[in-house]
């Protein structure tokens, strides 16, 4: 997988990709195969943390790897 390792982010960090993909946390959440986009806010708001095949999956997804 070479020399790029993908760290748990800050939920800082992940309010900041959703929004320059230019994405709702609704769509964010869809995006990632998420029930509800109550969780996608857990993930910004720093009350549950996001697993990192999870964040790589959005990373994939969104074009921001």
């Amino acid at each position: 997988m070479g020399g790029n390792v993908i760290k748990i982010p800050t939920s800082a960090k992940i309010r900041a990709a959703r929004k320059h993909a230019g994405l709702t946390q609704a769509q964010a959440a869809a995006l990632v195969h998420l029930g509800a986009q109550s969780r996608w806010a857990e993930y910004e708001n720093g009350t549950r943390t996001i697993d990192l095949a999870r964040w790589e999956l959005f990373l994939i997804k969104s074009q921001r790897t």
